[in-house]
């Protein structure tokens, strides 16, 4: 089982990144954000106006995970393959639980390079903000990916999904620069959202392959 779900993995990131364009959504933000720190904020020494620049540029770049789970799930149904791949000598959680795991690494490596870009950008080396904001960016693409597995498997089209999952976005920037700064000034709140997003996420996703295993 752990052998077809990690060929499914590998199988399903390899498909992802044969499509350059749910690459560019990933660079948009930061670069933007970048960009925006030079022109409009030249000369800016305030470390909380980076601090909230950085925190921006995870919570942006977190939910352009969704439309990758969205082909992942509802694209597949929508285009009919998703029953051939039910035909194959595979168990479902295979199926499943290898889509998910294809899912994770791109925003991974995208936080990373985006927060690593705006720091080199900007001359702010403040290795616990990089630390904490890298950390949140990663916790919210889990949240954007088990909302996206959710609706996905319960619409038609991955239009439909993207466009529902990212009714959220406005959610998470106003809850996510009110809690800004006990986020980055308590040693025990990454920790915290880090076992809650996880335990959502691990509940999200099992309720999600009964849905997936019926379908």
């Amino acid at each position: 089982m752990k052998s077809a779900t990690w060929k499914m993995a590998r199988h399903e990131l390899e498909m992802i990144l044969r499509e350059p364009k749910f690459l560019i959504p990933f660079f948009i933000p930061p670069i933007l954000l970048i960009v925006s720190q030079l022109v409009l904020l030249p000369g800016e020494d305030d470390p909380w106006v980076f601090t909230r620049m950085m925190l921006n540029c995870a919570l942006l770049i977190a939910p352009m995970v969704a439309p990758l789970a969205a082909d992942s799930f509802a694209g597949e149904r929508e285009r009919g393959s998703l029953e051939l791949l039910m035909l194959l000598p595979v168990k479902p959680s295979s199926i499943f639980y290898g889509k998910l795991l294809a899912l994770i690494p791109l925003p991974i490596v995208c936080m990373i390079l985006a927060e690593s870009a705006y720091m080199a950008a900007t001359g702010f080396w403040d290795w616990t903000v990089y630390i904490k904001s890298v950390l949140l960016g990663i916790l919210m693409s889990f949240v954007f990916t088990g909302i996206a597995l959710f609706i996905s498997l319960r619409v038609k089209t991955a239009r439909a999904t993207n466009q529902i999952a990212h009714l959220f976005i406005f959610v998470l920037l106003i809850l996510g620069n009110v809690f800004a700064k006990a986020y980055y000034t308590y040693a025990v709140a990454p920790f915290l959202l880090t076992v809650a997003v996880v335990a959502a996420f691990a509940a999200v996703s099992a309720g999600s392959f009964k849905k997936f295993r019926v379908k």
